[in-house]
């Protein structure tokens, strides 16, 4: 669990107290604003779409919490090998999220076949980051940044279902999310600007709401 002598987390900057802070602040912004959102979701779900869509949703509900559980988690803990340890957790709880998105969407397709495809591609997909995040720890950074953007985009391959499936708003709502969380990749990368993960941070959380968004709507 000790980090690779050649990691470039090794040669990273120490944040200062005020980038702690505001880095904590955007995560418990996130978590308190999934606290409020989520029950509210699902109540909904199981008063008006059945038992099916609320389980999806609920997949979709711990996927968000695990991801911002553990970012918070790791993130606040010093250098350490229990940070180091909490970064697998961290970085393999994003591709949990990005499947518990889909997962929420899916119900809403009418052809099964389609439903079944997309689903077993994106936990799949999440299901081989996940592994290399924890048995590589360290390894393939770079390489998995394109895996959580392609993971996170994998959906074009139904289109057609899921254009039919889902409003229009909803559509372009998942469009927005995606683009905004590529535009904050290159915050990510940045890390020798000041504020850098908070501002990477932020940019995730507008995201997730705007998928948050998009969900909700596509149940109403």
């Amino acid at each position: 669990m000790t980090v690779p002598d050649i990691h470039r987390r090794l040669f990273r900057r120490e944040l200062s107290l005020a980038e702690l802070l505001a880095d904590g602040i955007v995560h418990a912004l996130a978590l308190v604003a999934g606290l409020v959102a989520f029950p509210i979701l699902l109540y909904h779900a199981l008063q008006t779409a059945g038992i099916g869509a609320f389980a999806a949703l609920a997949v979709y509900a711990g996927g968000f919490f695990l991801m911002w559980g553990f970012s918070l988690a790791y993130n606040m803990t010093p250098p350490s090998a229990l940070k180091w340890l909490l970064r697998r957790f961290d970085h393999s709880m994003i591709y949990v999220m990005i499947a518990g998105t889909y997962t929420a969407l899916i119900p809403h397709l009418q052809h099964p076949g389609w439903a079944w495809t997309l689903g077993v591609v994106v936990w799949t997909g999440a299901a081989a980051g996940i592994v290399v995040k924890v048995a590589l720890p360290g390894r393939y950074d770079r390489l998995s940044v394109l895996a959580y953007i392609a993971l996170g985009w994998v959906g074009v391959i139904a289109i057609g279902p899921v254009s039919a499936a889902l409003p229009v708003l909803s559509l372009w709502l998942l469009i927005a999310g995606g683009l905004t969380y590529v535009v904050g990749v290159a915050f990510y990368l940045w890390d020798r600007m000041l504020f850098q993960s908070a501002i990477w941070h932020m940019f995730v959380a507008v995201a997730a709401g705007l998928h948050f968004a998009a969900i909700a709507v596509s149940l109403a």
